[in-house]
């Protein structure tokens, strides 16, 4: 996995990944022009959109598909320097009308136990719960811990 990352002044960035450009900046607060999120902001939506892409994979090989998928994410960060993410959690929020609930729990357990990789990083200095919502209704809250 390669990218190129440029700066072009302040504390504002681009990084080139396969033809895509994200913008990384910081807020104003800080010194920076607010152009785009900061890089703990992405790392929050590596861990979001990482899970999800296997809760929809998983469910596809059921054929099922939701009409929305939603994953809304918190991070709490150390007081400490450096500071990192002391607790993660995630709370996907399903809608659809043919999904099993026994199905869309294994998706997102599956995934935070077993095939996220970014949650498997993030798990090593981070806690990381998670809650499984289904057209309104809390069906599940786990907890990611990978026995690899």
């Amino acid at each position: 996995m390669d990218l190129n990352l440029k700066w072009h002044m302040g504390l504002n960035f681009t990084s080139q990944i396969r033809g895509h450009e994200v913008p990384i900046d910081a807020g104003f607060s800080i010194g920076g022009t607010d152009r785009g999120p900061t890089p703990k902001e992405l790392v929050l939506t590596g861990i979001a959109g990482c899970s999800a892409m296997d809760a929809i994979t998983y469910l596809k090989k059921y054929k099922m598909t939701p009409l929305d998928l939603n994953v809304e994410t918190v991070g709490e960060q150390t007081d400490s320097t450096p500071k990192y993410f002391s607790k993660i959690h995630l709370k996907f929020k399903f809608l659809g009308t043919d999904l099993n609930e026994e199905k869309v729990i294994k998706s997102v357990e599956t995934s935070m136990t077993k095939y996220c990789g970014v949650s498997y990083m993030l798990s090593k200095t981070a806690g990381i719960t998670y809650d499984v919502e289904l057209n309104g209704k809390t069906i599940f809250s786990g907890i990611s811990s990978f026995s690899i």
